[in-house]
């Protein structure tokens, strides 16, 4: 103990020991800070988890409703697309053959032939087919002719399926005889016209369309 300390009359141990009780914790602050733990057995709220996994459920939710209307989308695009390639391969098949029909015809089998023209034709085409005169069908027979063609390339030009009208574009060759001559060969274009029907596309119009021969170096 040194001579100051004398003179105030304290003990330097009791100076350690004030330092020593600002070490150690104050139990009243240390209760304030640290939260109670839990009674055993109650209750413990577990609301954020709760909405959380709710959050994901939905997010979860949500992305497998997006992908299926995607899927579905997709499918019925695709379904679409397969049922007009469908219609227009239908439409291309039957003006192939219902041309060819058209510019067949045999004078000494005059009914079947045209009734083969009316079994292909709708509309006014076709009434005008089944509307020919004894003497229109006489005028045929005196012609003598033989005719008969093939398709040799088609596309199809317009088709609204919706409203069951078609056009088509076809490059024929035709071979006709009349006369009893010889048979000539005849390259056209032809423009069929087709309309859907109860049962099925038939030959509305028919028509030759110009071809126009280009010249040499174009």
């Amino acid at each position: 103990m040194t001579s100051a300390d004398s003179d105030t009359g304290r003990d330097v141990t009791d100076d350690a020991d004030d330092a020593t009780d600002d070490l150690v914790p104050d139990p009243v602050l240390d209760e304030a800070v640290e939260p109670a733990p839990a009674e055993p057995g109650g209750p413990r709220s577990n609301l954020p988890v709760i909405a959380l996994s709710a959050a994901v459920a939905l997010l979860v939710a949500a992305a497998t409703v997006a992908v299926w209307f995607g899927i579905s989308w997709m499918r019925a695009s695709g379904d679409d697309g397969l049922a007009y390639s469908g219609t227009r391969d239908e439409v291309d098949r039957v003006a192939r053959a219902a041309i060819v029909t058209m510019n067949t015809l045999d004078y000494r089998k005059l009914d079947q032939g045209l009734g083969n023209w009316a079994d292909a034709t709708t509309g006014t085409l076709h009434d005008e087919i089944v509307k020919l005169t004894a003497q229109n069908k006489q005028q045929l027979k005196d012609a003598k002719s033989v005719t008969s063609a093939e398709v040799r390339s088609s596309a199809v030009k317009e088709l609204d399926d919706r409203a069951g009208k078609a056009t088509v574009i076809a490059a024929i060759k035709a071979t006709v005889s009349t006369g009893g001559k010889k048979a000539v060969d005849k390259y056209q274009r032809i423009e069929a016209t087709l309309a859907k029907t109860d049962t099925g596309w038939k030959l509305e119009g028919l028509g030759e369309v110009a071809y126009v021969q280009p010249r040499p170096g174009k």
